[in-house]
C-alpha cells in the first residue's frame, strides 16, 4: 500500500496530500490509525530482530510456485 510506504519513508511526517489521498480512496480515520500502528509494530519488531538476531526455530518454507 502506498500510504504505509509513505509513513515509513517520511517517518510519519506524511503530507496533507498523502493523508487526503488515503481518505479519498475510501479508508477511514480508524483505518489510517491501524496502518500507522502496524507500521510502528513491524518497525519495532524489525529493530529487535536486527539487534538480537534471534535463532529461527521454524522450518524453512519453499518459495511459492515451487511445490
Amino acid at each position: 500500500m502506498q500510504f504505509a510506504r509513505k509513513v515509513i519513508e517520511t517517518r510519519g511526517q506524511v503530507s496533507d496530500t498523502d493523508f487526503e489521498a488515503v481518505i479519498a480512496a475510501g479508508y477511514t480515520h480508524a483505518n489510517v490509525m491501524e496502518i500507522v500502528a502496524l507500521v510502528a509494530m513491524y518497525s519495532l519488531t524489525n529493530f529487535f530482530n536486527n539487534v538480537f538476531d534471534p535463532e529461527k526455530d521454524f522450518p524453512a518454507v519453499a518459495p511459492a510456485g515451487t511445490i
